[in-house]
Order: C-alpha cells, then structure tokens, then sequence
C-alpha cells in the first residue's frame, strides 16, 4: 500500500504508535478478591470535614453532617478513607469525629414501618444523582422493604414502582 499524501503517512504512523497504549490489559487478580473495596460502616459523631488526603495540609472537598453513615475502607496515620456510594471521589476524614458501627446496628432487621424526620424526595435509586419521583412530609409513615447503603427502599400504597430515600431522614417506628 502506498500513500501519496505526506500528512496520510504520518497519520497511519501516529497510529501505530499510539496503539500499544491504547490497550488495556486486565489486571490478574487474587483468588476471591472482589472488584469492589471491602467497607466497613461508621458513624459520624459530629460535623466532619472532607479532605482529598490524609491530613489537615489536603484540600477539604466535601462536609458529612453528625450522625451520617459512612463507609470506610482503610485507616492512615489517624485518618479514615471514606468512599461514596453516590459516585464521588473518596476522601478522608479524622478519625476523632468518627465510631464505627455496633455489630447489631450493622444486622439490625430494615423492613418495617418508618417515619420521614423531615420533608424528603422519594427517588427512582438510592443516590441523590437518581431523579425524584415525589416528595414526602415530615412525619409521613412509609414501609421500608430494603437496606442499600445509606438509602432505604420504600414501597408505594398506591401501586406505584418501590423507591429509594435517605436512611438519615427516617426513624423505625414501633410495629
């Protein structure tokens, strides 16, 4: 094959160079291991700080409220990384404004009749990126059928599909 054009040369050499790197080969992995970190749930004790890396010198990139759930998948020199289930970076906050969770709040029964603390969105998943469905009034009682990290699955009395809202906003009531 020849090329009369110099720029068409150069194109199919780029390319060639180029197609090694754009190659991704699969890692082998270990016996057992998962694609997911393995997390273990804590507890906020009070306001915390964000920070892209451990220590007080790396950027704050997000706020987690007192008593919000968080998932931690390692500890470094007294800070705990936390990852997101909504899809944001992982970070990592002192360890200090954090307990982990008692083992019978982690296997504590879910399903069962809640109540909403606040006014809260229904959604179509468990993650504030997932669109509303509908809003909930503050005391409105609804049946949980589901855990799925910080997010309750909540079934409709109207027929409607089941959706998803924010465990932090509803309290178990007393069957």
């Amino acid at each position: 094959m020849t090329l009369s054009r110099p720029f068409g040369r150069a194109a199919v050499l780029l390319a060639l160079l180029l197609a090694p790197l754009s190659c991704k080969k699969e890692e082998p992995r270990e016996p057992g291991a998962s694609a997911e970190e393995q997390t273990s749930p804590y507890l906020t004790t009070q306001d915390v700080k964000v920070r892209s890396g451990p220590g007080t010198r790396h950027k704050i990139i997000a706020e987690i409220k007192a008593q919000t759930r968080v998932n931690v998948t390692g500890k470094e020199n007294g800070w705990l990384r936390v990852v997101s289930k909504q899809g944001r970076p992982p970070g990592y906050i002192d360890q200090r404004f954090a307990q982990p969770l008692p083992e019978e709040a982690r296997t504590a029964p879910v399903r069962g009749p809640y109540a909403a603390t606040a006014d809260i969105s229904v959604r179509e998943g468990p993650g504030l990126h997932y669109k509303a469905l509908a809003r909930i009034e503050k005391g409105t009682r609804v049946n949980v059928v589901a855990r799925e990290g910080d997010w309750l699955k909540v079934e409709s009395r109207r027929g409607n599909l089941p959706g998803y809202i924010e465990a932090r906003f509803a309290e178990r009531e007393l069957d």
